[in-house]
């Protein structure tokens, strides 16, 4: 198989048999080799499809960006996901959980904590997930010198939840249409064309996907009264009036169509994801 690129020492994407770009992991595939050289397959430990040039672009920005560590670590947590569960998963899922661990650690380690709002929801809907999370947060804390929490964990449950998803479930359709509604009115408040391959973009599409599953169901999260958490949305509404706007228009939508009412803490996830769309297109 000829390499055509080398994104770092052990990792390399290449042409298979079948003229397809596929990425291979393994401990020293790219140590001194060249674009158009024949990879050693004897150190091949892993393969990835990429199923489009968006994944591409995609998995080259993760592992410009992210510790090989983490990238194993992420690998070993969707692994032991699909043993636990007993069931395939997407194998590129472990892009979104080395994203969201990097972000995780660099968070922990500038002392900031995110509050985790669906953490109930997460205990009660996929408990077998959350454990595997937890599991996965403990041996991330050992092996890499850290402290995420639980809330941390509970995010990671949602990503794992996220690798089963099946295109073909009867929800499926109403998910993406609902998501398709939410991002056009984004899209003309906001007055900007989203970049679908740029990771902001991606894990805002992540969160849509659960929140767009809560709407279905119907089973909006309970706003809390702590005061703590009103500051907090009374703070980011008026730190990113521009993104607030978009997040009200979203908000008259569902409850025009759908009859939902967003909480204060899900109009402040949808904000801040908004907000950091903004600035990176801007």
């Amino acid at each position: 198989m000829e390499i055509l690129k080398i994104l770092n020492n052990n990792v390399v994407i290449v042409r298979n048999e079948e003229s397809e770009e596929v990425i291979l992991m393994g401990n020293g595939l790219g140590f001194q080799m060249k674009a158009g050289a024949e990879v050693d397959e004897a150190k091949i430990e892993k393969v990835f499809k990429l199923e489009n040039q968006v994944e591409s672009e995609q998995i080259e920005q993760l592992f410009s960006e992210i510790p090989e560590e983490i990238i194993e670590i992420s690998y070993k947590i969707l692994s032991q996901a699909k043993k636990t569960l007993d069931k395939e998963l997407n194998e590129s899922s472990f892009i979104a959980i080395a994203d969201h661990l990097h972000s995780s650690i660099q968070r922990t380690k500038k002392n900031i904590q995110v509050k985790n709002f669906l953490l109930w929801d997460i205990k009660r809907f996929f408990p077998v997930e959350l454990e595997i999370a937890r599991s996965a947060i403990q041996m991330v804390n050992q092996q890499l010198d850290v402290a995420l929490t639980d809330d941390e964990a509970g995010f990671l449950a949602l990503h794992i939840t996220n690798a089963q998803l099946d295109s073909n479930h009867e929800d499926a359709i109403s998910l993406t249409q609902l998501i398709e509604e939410i991002l056009t009115v984004i899209k003309y408040t906001l007055r900007i064309n989203f970049a679908e391959n740029d990771i902001y973009f991606q894990r805002f599409i992540t969160h849509l996907k659960f929140f767009t599953e809560r709407v279905l169901k119907d089973n909006a999260v309970k706003t809390s009264e702590d005061k703590v958490e009103n500051e907090l949305f009374i703070l980011v509404t008026k730190q990113y009036p521009e993104a607030f706007e978009a997040t009200k228009k979203v908000a008259e939508l569902l409850k025009n169509r759908r009859n939902y009412t967003i909480s204060k803490d899900e109009q402040v996830y949808i904000t801040i994801h908004l907000a950091r769309i903004i600035d990176k297109t801007s």
